[in-house]
This record gives C-alpha cells, sequence and structure tokens, in this order.
C-alpha cells in the first residue's frame, strides 16, 4: 500500500455503522482500487487512523465502508464498536462452541472469534468470492489462518454461499448464529423473512442465540423496521432482547444489537412450532 494515512475526524472506536456509511462518501485521501470486481460494486482501500492514531485499513464497497482492521499487531482487535456487541453472546450463561457468521466482508468478526475464543469453531459464510480474496490480501485472513492453524485445526470454515441456503442446505447446528450480512448499507431482503428467521432457528442447539445487527431508531416514528423484525422473533424464539449500541440519540439511525434465544430444551415449546 503507498496511500498516506489520514486521520479521521470521528474517532473509529466510537462509530456507527450509520456514521461509517456516511464517511463513504467523502474522500480520506487516495484510495487503492482493488482489481477484484464484487458482487457489490467496485471495492477500493483506504489507509487511515483514528483518533489515537492508530493505523487503520477501511474497505468500501459500492459507496459504503463495510469492514476495517489495525494494520500493526491490534491486526485480529475490532475496529468497530457495533461488532463488539456480538460478543454479548459469551455472557448469556450457554456454552458456545460453534458460531456461524453470516456476511463477512473483511472477516473482522470471524478473525477476532478465532483469535480471542479459543477453542470456538467459526463457520464463515460469505457470499461473494472476490470479498474472500479481498479479505485473505488486505485483512489478515490469510495471516490468521496460518497463525492459528486453522486448516489442521477445522476452526475456520470459509463457505461461499447465499446465508439463507447454507442455512437451509446443511444439518450440523450451532451455538450462535450472527447475522451481519448488508447489501450496499441495507439488509438483503430475504434474510428479514419468517423463512429466514425459522431456517435460524432450526440450526440453532436448545438454548442457541440469534445475533443481527439493525440499524436504527429504537425510538420515536422511524422504529416501525425494528418493531417488525422484533415481533417476528418473538414469534419464533423464547427471548428477545434489544441492545442499542449507544445511548446518545435513541431517536436516530444507528447500530441497535437484537438478540433472539432459542428455548432451552425441557423449558417448553418455542412459539408458534
Amino acid at each position: 500500500m503507498t496511500n498516506k494515512r489520514r486521520a479521521i475526524a470521528v474517532g473509529i472506536a466510537a462509530a456507527s455503522a450509520a456514521a461509517i456509511a456516511a464517511w463513504a462518501w467523502h474522500r480520506y485521501g487516495p484510495a487503492t482500487y482493488v482489481r477484484e470486481r464484487t458482487m457489490f460494486g467496485r471495492a477500493r482501500i483506504y489507509e487511515v487512523a483514528d483518533d489515537a492514531g492508530c493505523p487503520v485499513r477501511l474497505l468500501e464497497v459500492g459507496g459504503i465502508v463495510q469492514s476495517g482492521t489495525y494494520t500493526d499487531d491490534r491486526y485480529t482487535e475490532l475496529v468497530f464498536e457495533y461488532l463488539k456487541a456480538y460478543d454479548a453472546m459469551f455472557d448469556r450463561g450457554i456454552p458456545i462452541r460453534r458460531v456461524c457468521v453470516l456476511g463477512c466482508g473483511g472477516y473482522d468478526y470471524p478473525e477476532h472469534l478465532i483469535a480471542h475464543h479459543d477453542p470456538v469453531v467459526v463457520d464463515a459464510v460469505e457470499i461473494d468470492p472476490a470479498i474472500t480474496s479481498i479479505a485473505r490480501r488486505y485483512f489478515f485472513l490469510d495471516r490468521v489462518i496460518e497463525e492459528y492453524e486453522t486448516e489442521a485445526s477445522g476452526r475456520l470454515n470459509l463457505i461461499c454461499s447465499d446465508a439463507l441456503a447454507h442455512l437451509e442446505s446443511i444439518e450440523c447446528s450451532y451455538d450462535a448464529i450472527v447475522n451481519d450480512a448488508f447489501d450496499v448499507g441495507t439488509p438483503p431482503a430475504h434474510l428479514t423473512t419468517e423463512r429466514f428467521a425459522r431456517a435460524v432457528s432450526d440450526r440453532l442447539n436448545p438454548g442457541g442465540l440469534y445475533l443481527t445487527n439493525i440499524v436504527s431508531a429504537v425510538e420515536g416514528p422511524h422504529t416501525a423496521f425494528i418493531r417488525e423484525q422484533v415481533a417476528m422473533l418473538e414469534r419464533l424464539f423464547a427471548n428477545v432482547e434489544v441492545l442499542p449500541c449507544s445511548s446518545d440519540a435513541l431517536t436516530a439511525p444507528d447500530n441497535v444489537i437484537v438478540i433472539a434465544q432459542k428455548a432451552v430444551a425441557g423449558a417448553g415449546s418455542s412459539p408458534e412450532e
């Protein structure tokens, strides 16, 4: 990379996906245009720095910044706060042994799981092989595979597939399923349906967790989509939590992590079995 790093005025570590998306319409300085053509538009790489001066590499696809990685020895640390919120799965009192991540981008969260949550096994599902190629070249995916010997251990499985197709075609089950799939800044429509939610539930072990990121306000008039999603999940899961990633302005669009838990075996059937 020959780009000169430019500091981002808004601290990356505290930024929301909505803010990240807004950044994509500005220029950080010279960008590296990635040769691979993705399914979602032209990919560009930016070399920037956070407020503390730490070097950060950003991946922009189709005008939206979707991934970030530190480029120093913190390369397995998460840059964005909303991704850190997915670690709430480890605070719910159930063993997390196998996780499925739907929509990987720069593979920020799968790499974090491998580096910081041994011996968790991760199935990383990404529909676009060009995105995976970019992650291998620019976002340390190959380094994680080599350093943590995931090919020998089987801890990281790279799966090129649509998220729904993957869930409906497999027989294995997961302790947690993380949905971070976005199509140019919005969730793919077929991953917001009851069919998809049922496929998630079918692939979770009893007591298993489904975690999804929704960019929405949690109060006020602009909450129709998240209210619809929560209502649907409440019909299929035993418990549903809404965790805003910021409490500064609950009436403004921001990252919201929704966590749905499948009923524990012997605790009664899930709604609408």
